[in-house]
């Protein structure tokens, strides 16, 4: 079995990333037939989980095709990928722990004295199954979208919460150690574990999930076939590392960059904003207008920054509402609202991604401007509502991306907080060194006549 593979334990072990396979004779813990009960309803659960979210996975990936093939991801495309992603994570989680329950010993088990004790075998064909199903959503989950080059980036390094997992879970996927035991065991299955007599139901439905997984027929087939296709699935990701790294260098370059001008030319105003000195009344007036949800647009072209964004309109934002209306809308306990309960009972309903990051604020603090434009999406339906603003508190401390990259979860930029709040308004974008971006004007058009929003 050496030469086949041979070339990646070098490059794991080059990393530093190959684990040492487990000693031939350690047996240790008997199987428990109480514990098989447990765990053998656990993987049917599981296998259940895995098989509905693979179909979501290639339906995503159809559904989203074209706008890979040259458009931009919308706000709920990016939604979808991240919330499949955390899937993945969690279905992987627990099928390494179904394998880890049961101990390497039962890796070890498979000789011939499996033939007489059955629940021995049970336990070494559950331990196969749950190590296939882990190998398949990898390899029909994962894989798939790691040959293409914007999801991949955006699955390693855009999304906190899966931060690095990916890369786990691909150097997983090319452990050396891991792929000959699972060669192994696919061999006494071949041999052995398939042929058994008198097998319960329990121990046929595992023949079932093993026989049916492509991961066995993979490990089925003969050494040069296997040799070939060894690095098809999941080596690109390996070569294609380096490369991700390098383009994570630049757009991190290219936001410091911006950062730094954005933050002087900021500093630039020539005077205040007209509407900063209203009068109470006025102000009064104009917060009884506004509603949950409804989208605000400012003119300050005092301010240099203003001068640099195409178009009218120079920044967006977002009110919330105060607490009488998040009550209203069942938000007042959630817990991406409860830590602003005090700033919102100050007259913070504001959110806005400014230079520091996303912000929620007052409207005092709001109107050091010129001109203002408030939009509100028609006929909102009051769950979708609760989500929308479930959306916009989810942005508070987000750092300000001054790449202006729309296809982006990390970090945000004004206009994008439309974008992200309304995932199911079709938005506008344009094309800027690289990146699809949305300016306040093109959140502003969707107020035209016979569009989502209407000016208030």
């Amino acid at each position: 079995m050496s030469f086949r593979y041979a070339a990646l334990p070098l490059f794991l072990a080059v990393a530093g990333l190959a684990t040492p396979a487990p000693a031939a004779d350690a047996f240790g813990l008997p199987p428990r037939a109480e514990a098989m009960v447990t765990d053998l309803a656990t993987c049917r659960d599981l296998l259940d989980r895995s098989l509905e979210w693979r179909g979501r996975a290639r339906r995503y990936l159809s559904e989203v095709s074209s706008r890979l093939a040259g458009g931009t991801l919308t706000s709920g495309d990016l939604d979808r990928l991240y919330n499949g992603a955390e899937d993945y994570v969690f279905l992987g989680r627990r099928w390494r722990a179904l394998v880890d329950c049961q101990g390497d010993e039962a890796w070890n088990r498979a000789a011939p004295a499996l033939a007489n004790d059955p629940l021995a075998r049970t336990q070494t064909k559950l331990v196969l199954a749950a190590s296939l199903m882990e190998h398949d959503d990898y390899a029909l989950g994962v894989d798939p979208y790691f040959k293409q080059g914007k999801l991949r980036r955006l699955l390693k390094s855009d999304h906190p919460a899966i931060e690095g997992e990916l890369d786990l879970a691909t150097l997983r996927f090319l452990d050396p150690a891991r792929r000959l035991r699972l060669a192994r065991a696919v061999v006494w299955y071949r041999a052995a574990g398939g042929q058994a007599a008198n097998r319960s139901e329990d121990e046929r439905f595992l023949d079932e999930v093993i026989r049916q997984s492509p991961g066995y027929a993979f490990y089925s087939k003969d050494l040069p076939e296997r040799l070939l296709r060894e690095w098809d699935t999941g080596g690109h990701a390996a070569v294609t590392f380096v490369t991700d790294l390098i383009s994570r260098g630049g757009k991190s370059l290219a936001n410091v960059t911006s950062m730094a001008v954005g933050n002087t030319l900021g500093l630039v105003e020539t005077r205040s904003g007209f509407l900063r000195d209203l009068d109470t009344a006025r102000k009064d007036g104009l917060r009884q207008r506004l509603r949950p949800l409804d989208v605000l647009l400012e003119k300050t072209p005092f301010r240099l920054t203003d001068m640099s964004i195409p178009g009218h309109y120079g920044h967006v934002a977002v009110w919330v509402g105060n607490e009488a209306e998040l009550r209203a809308m069942g938000l007042w306990e959630d817990p991406l609202v409860k830590p602003h309960q005090e700033r919102i009972r100050n007259g913070a309903c504001i959110v806005e991604a400014l230079r520091p990051g996303v912000e929620i604020n007052t409207l005092d603090h709001f109107l050091n401007i010129d001109d203002l434009l408030v939009i509100r999406r028609r006929d909102l339906p009051a769950e979708e509502a609760a989500r929308c603003a479930r959306k916009a508190f989810a942005q508070i401390g987000k750092e300000y991306d001054f790449n202006f990259d729309v296809e982006s979860d990390r970090r945000i930029v004004c206009s994008e907080l439309a974008y992200v709040v309304f995932p199911e308004i079709p938005w506008p974008t344009s094309k800027t060194l690289g990146r699809q971006c949305i300016s306040p004007d093109q959140v502003a058009v969707k107020a035209l006549a016979g569009g989502p929003f209407s000016p208030e």
